[in-house]
């Protein structure tokens, strides 16, 4: 039943590929960072705009994957396919971009790792997949690594809970679109999925930034350039390339471990953090080991569960 496609060369291939992409996505917020702010704090893009630019460019540049299977896909597939580019990628691309002129970027990377409790929840409640307790230890653990990671006592949470709640809905977004892509759309291939849903999302979005600030602003303000390459990198690697390998690691495992990458996006995010001159203590780094663990746990559990 299945193609070379949905099968790994290796069992090595999905852990090492989940890393690869906890890297880039823990990344991902300092570029949309350095977008939204310039190097004196001010703000620089506006982060609707910064959205749409974002998921324009990404769109664009697998755009001559997805003009080779335009015609090839379904009327059913392009249902499934616009439902995974506007919910999987563009509103949480909106919702991340506003969040983050609020809070700060590894905030924002670990209130992501909330996206594997919604896609197992999603997976449990619309498509009736059925998970082994296995599978929920590693969450468990993942969770609280991320919880070790998050919790600062010194911090008031309360001021940012109007941010918090966007991010939380994003996640939401995030776990419906995992479940869709591989529920609804894994007779397709990782590539033929992200360039069509991105390609589909891609135009409109164009046409919003592009009548919009942020081209004066390349050209008018000094850091102008400095947020154009970031969002840039941004896009073609963090949200083209990345989606790309994701679908993949959803075709070759399942969505519950596919979505545990999210578990690991905090450890790089922290880790930029300390880059940045934040400090790193002891509990950050058994906290990592906590979600490292509980995504091989979750990724055992699940290659039992392959193809149910």
């Amino acid at each position: 039943m299945n193609s070379s496609s949905h099968v790994a060369p290796n069992r090595w291939a999905a852990p090492l590929i989940l890393l690869l992409l906890g890297f880039v996505w823990g990344s991902s917020f300092i570029l949309m960072k350095m977008g939204l702010f310039a190097r004196d704090g001010s703000v620089l893009f506006p982060p609707a705009q910064l959205a749409a630019m974002r998921i324009s460019i990404a769109g664009f540049t697998l755009f001559p994957i997805g003009f080779r299977y335009f015609k090839q896909l379904s009327s059913e597939q392009w249902k499934w396919v616009a439902v995974v580019g506007v919910v999987g990628s563009f509103i949480p691309a909106l919702l991340f971009a506003i969040a983050q002129t609020h809070l700060p970027s590894a905030v924002a990377g670990m209130l992501n790792a909330l996206t594997p409790l919604w896609t197992l929840l999603i997976a449990i409640t619309a498509f009736g997949v059925q998970f082994k307790r296995g599978q929920l230890i590693g969450l468990g653990f993942g969770l609280i690594g991320t919880l070790g990671l998050i919790w600062n006592p010194e911090a008031s949470f309360e001021a940012a809970w109007g941010p918090g709640a966007l991010l939380v809905l994003a996640t939401i977004c995030y776990g419906t679109s995992v479940n869709i892509t591989r529920e609804k759309l894994q007779q397709l291939k990782g590539p033929v999925i992200a360039s069509c849903s991105l390609g589909l999302v891609s135009i409109p979005a164009a046409i919003w930034f592009l009548s919009g600030d942020i081209p004066s602003l390349i050209v008018t303000h000094p850091d102008g350039t400095r947020g154009l390459l970031a969002i840039v990198a941004l896009a073609a690697i963090g949200t083209a390339g990345a989606l790309v390998l994701f679908n993949q690691v959803i075709a070759w495992t399942n969505s519950v471990f596919a979505a545990s990458v999210t578990y690991i996006i905090p450890v790089f995010a922290t880790f930029w953090g300390w880059m940045d001159g934040e400090s790193l203590h002891a509990s950050h780094l058994i906290a990592g080991t906590l979600i490292l663990i509980g995504v091989w746990i979750t990724h055992r559990a699940g290659r039992s569960s392959k193809g149910k």
